[in-house]
């Protein structure tokens, strides 16, 4: 007879909002642990693993004894600690950075209190995994992983990521709940059921997501099945001779032999794919505070390197010429004290943690009750907030470091990106309605600009002395530049009246891209790439076979994109065209403005292109009025292109879609192509669900479900009144990159800073300081060639900020394309040999003494072994 072992894990998944608020959330983890705590004192073999260090701090903080009775626990073994992350998230739409925060100031929680690292990643309630997971996991202390969904046929197996990390990972084949003793008898004959062949598994018990873990009944009806274990009226005889045991995830591993278990690779995804495209504006609001976290860092590393006068050539810097770097090894001019950190540092955990907090897996995935939800809203508006101040402190704080005497005042730019910006720039000042403007560059070189309408609309000639004007600038990589305006008469500024060169409606068109317009529709209808560098003579690549449009679907899934019976179809409708003009027309640039409306829903879009750019933008002003009702933006690239490259968390995830039109998810980019690599490449600032059909790429734009609205016999009451998503207005950027040849993921990253907004600018005020400069690189990619000083384009600075164990400097850097790379890395005037392998997420710490090498962190920012 098979002998088979049953692992009982005594859990509890705990939602902290759902159909609740956070504070409801607070007080079931409570009476949870509570209850898990008295269960240890009845039951001599009782053991309980918990997730989410957000708990435990809850309870240190309100319950400190209650704290300490648990530390002991898990020093005996009988509390195990699984999860080693803040919150169990959405492990689908956050950005990379957020994943590795969950990992940052978990385990440091962990081994400061417990004195230990979680070694066992869990997220059971997740509606799915990114590919990128393995590699996160591993480079944060964890070699496991447990989730339920997807609930795959594959029970225990080896998970691998793209760069070749690899996780020991376990898909429950039961539930993780359960509540008397025929729902717990029910999960082990799921278990065996979908088990069969394998000698262990785990096995969940316990009353969960509104908390409450094992209860009396839970394990004594456990108990009795471990006494029938065996005997004449066994109750799973069946199955062979099954035994119980209470015990932990930790112990199973322990127990497994790994050594023939299979290999998976790639992403667990469309679970509740409804999640992807629900609630826009949070989804919008998280995208943007997790660029102003970033931000936040990167520039307050700035503001560091700016302190540590490291660069040797700071004194012979002049208005010409970026910083020269010193090559490593080389003494230059440093001062012997290391970088001074904004105070401000201290506040990005907080921030940080409040940001993952509301990324908790229903809050993303839009599933809370509206309540919930709209406390979400507040928090994550505060995130931004938050790191909007920091961003200007920094900002102010490296400024008022230079002299910025000179003719007329400093107007500084600033771009935190590892690549320099050459590109357009708007800027919006304070100055006389009456009074003409000149704008220099960095080189004090007058340079064109074209003046657009600000975004105060007072027209009184001595009230609103306010002047907005587009220019092309460039700013180096990780640094800042400084222009100049002047109050003098002009030569190259044009449209100083805001006059319209060219009033024809329905072609925007430069040296590189055509766009045209139905003038009946005011549908795009042709998207062109004219000119190939490397085949003059090659016609341009129409990236549009046939007429863009905004796609109407009659949606009536629940929250989760659950259908119920219901209808998902498309309506098959059009927006009608209200007016389309050109409103922008220069030699910089062009903008046609084109209204539509569907009913009671109406969408302004502003095209714009610019003399020199290579790609459409586009602005969107929505109003949606429906509900019941799914947007989507569809661009017919034609059924050859059904090849896919999307940005997930720190990585890019290919897809061949063939016959496949449910959503799939991306985040800031979304390129789609054909055999040879033509097609078009989308970025957006807050989208994050595509699918194809019929030859369409559609990005969805809208969902308007009920709030929380899950799947139940009595679903719909005509005698509730519910509440919609998505209702009111929204305002969403797209930008459009045709290409006639495989595209670089450089370019498709540029375009997706771009669309997230690229620089940040300054006016300042003409004021003396320290330095006396007009631009500074303090980081780069180099290749390891001098002689070529070219950019190493696969290798990209993602994040660079204060290391949390001292002052010196932590670099995250990105390899995108797949290759092990050699490159030189600059950094606040000198240069270190790295190398990167594909995919990889690398770690550096550079020593507040800039004679020390650099060295490789892993996530936690420790030094740790290799396959660490």
């Amino acid at each position: 007879m098979e002998k088979k072992d049953l692992y009982m894990i005594g859990n509890s998944h705990i939602d902290p909002v759902w159909f609740w608020n956070w504070e409801e959330g607070m007080q079931e983890v409570k009476a949870t642990y509570a209850s898990a705590l008295e269960r240890m004192k009845e039951f001599e073999d009782f053991k309980f693993t918990s997730t989410s260090t957000l708990f435990f701090e809850w309870i240190e903080g309100i319950l400190p004894e209650m704290f300490e009775e648990i530390k002991q626990r898990v020093a005996e073994g009988r509390w195990e600690i699984t999860g080693g992350w803040f919150l169990e998230p959405d492990c689908i739409l956050p950005c990379g950075e957020a994943f590795v925060r969950q990992g940052l100031y978990a385990q440091r929680y962990l081994k400061s209190r417990f004195g230990q690292l979680c070694t066992i990643g869990s997220n059971v309630d997740s509606f799915g995994h990114n590919h990128v997971l393995p590699q996160i996991l591993k480079k944060s202390g964890m070699d496991a992983y447990v989730f339920m969904r997807p609930r795959l046929d594959t029970p225990v197996f080896v998970w691998e990521g793209a760069d070749g990390s690899q996780v020991n990972a376990i898909s429950l084949p039961a539930e993780y709940t359960t509540w008397f003793h025929d729902p717990t008898v029910k999960n082990i004959e799921t278990t065996l059921e979908r088990t069969k062949g394998y000698e262990k598994m785990p096995c969940c018990y316990g009353v969960g997501n509104h908390g409450g873990g094992p209860t009396i009944e839970n394990i004594n009806s456990i108990l009795s099945l471990q006494k029938a274990s065996g005997t004449s009226e066994a109750p799973f005889a069946a199955y062979g001779d099954v035994s119980l045991r209470f015990s932990s995830y930790t112990e199973f591993l322990e127990d497994l032999d790994k050594s023939r278990l299979p290999v998976i690779k790639g992403p667990f995804e469309k679970v509740n794919e409804g999640c992807y495209s629900i609630d826009s504006y949070f989804k919008s609001l998280n995208r943007l505070a997790e660029r102003r976290l970033i931000e936040a860092d990167c520039l307050m590393s700035m503001v560091a390197c700016a302190s540590t006068a490291a660069c040797a050539a700071t004194a012979a810097c002049t208005s010409t010429a970026s910083c020269v770097p010193t090559p490593a090894g080389t003494s230059g001019e440093e001062s012997s004290a290391g970088p001074e950190w904004m105070k401000q540092t201290e506040e990005m955990e907080n921030l940080w943690k409040t940001l993952l907090f509301n990324e908790f897996h229903d809050t993303m995935g839009g599933t809370t009750i509206k309540q919930a939800r709209e406390e979400a809203i507040m928090q994550m508006s505060g995130v931004c907030a938050g790191a909007g101040k920091i961003k200007a402190l920094a900002i102010q704080k490296i400024v008022n470091g230079l002299s910025t005497l000179g003719e007329g005042f400093p107007l500084v730019l600033f771009n935190t990106d590892s690549q320099p910006y050459d590109d357009y720039v708007e800027t919006e000042l304070e100055w006389f309605c009456q009074a003409p403007l000149k704008l220099l560059d960095a080189d004090g070189k007058e340079i064109p600009y074209q003046r657009i309408h600000t975004d105060a609309k007072v027209r009184h000639t001595t009230l609103g002395g306010r002047r907005r004007f587009v220019f092309r600038a460039h700013i180096p990589a990780f640094g800042f530049a400084v222009y100049r305006t002047v109050k003098a008469e002009p030569a190259l500024c044009c449209n100083n009246h805001m006059e319209i060169d060219n009033p024809a409606a329905n072609v925007l068109e430069n040296d590189f891209i055509r766009a045209e317009f139905d003038t009946q529709t005011g549908a795009l209808v042709s998207l062109v790439e004219k000119t190939f560098p490397e085949n003059e003579g090659m016609e341009g690549y129409d990236a549009l076979k046939g007429a863009c449009s905004i796609r109407v679907y009659r949606d009536e899934r629940d929250a989760w994109g659950g259908l119920q019976g219901r209808r998902y179809e498309d309506r098959n409708e059009t927006f009608r065209l209200i007016s389309m003009e050109k409103v922008e027309s220069g030699k910089i640039r062009e903008v046609i403005r084109v209204r539509t409306a569907f009913e009671g829903t109406t969408l302004e879009q502003l095209y714009s292109l610019g003399a020199q750019e290579k790609e459409l933008c586009v602005e969107n002003r929505l109003v949606f009025n429906h509900t019941w009702t799914l947007l989507k933006a569809a661009f017919p690239t034609g059924k050859a292109c059904s090849h896919t490259e999307a940005e997930t968390a720190y990585g890019t995830l290919e897809r061949t879609i063939t016959g496949d039109t449910s959503e799939f998810y991306m985040q800031r980019f979304l390129d789609v192509s054909d055999e040879d690599g033509r097609g078009l490449a989308i970025a957006n600032d807050g989208k994050y669900a595509f699918n194809m059909e019929d030859g369409r790429i559609q990005i969805t734009l809208c969902r308007s479900a009920i709030y929380a609205q899950g799947n139940s016999p009595e679903w719909y009451n005509e005698k509730e009144s519910y509440q919609y998503t998505d209702i009111g207005p929204q305002t969403f950027q797209l930008i459009l990159k045709p290409h006639g040849k495989k595209l670089p993921r450089s370019e498709a990253y540029r375009i997706a800073k771009k669309a997230n907004g690229a620089y940040e600018y300054l006016a300042d005020s003409a004021h003396p300081g320290s330095e006396q400069i007009t631009q500074k690189s303090f980081a780069g990619v180099r290749g390891t060639d001098d002689r070529a000083a070219c950019d190493v384009s696969n290798v990209r600075i993602m994040l660079v900020k204060k290391c949390e164990d001292d002052n010196s400097f932590i670099v995250r850097l990105l390899e995108t394309e797949g290759k092990d790379t050699a490159f030189m890395l600059e950094f606040n005037g000198r240069k270190y040999p790295i190398q990167i392998g594909h995919e990889e997420i690398l770690t550096l710490k550079i020593e507040e003494n800039a004679q020390q090498p650099v060295t490789e962190v892993n996530l936690l920012e420790w030094i740790l072994k290799k396959d660490q």
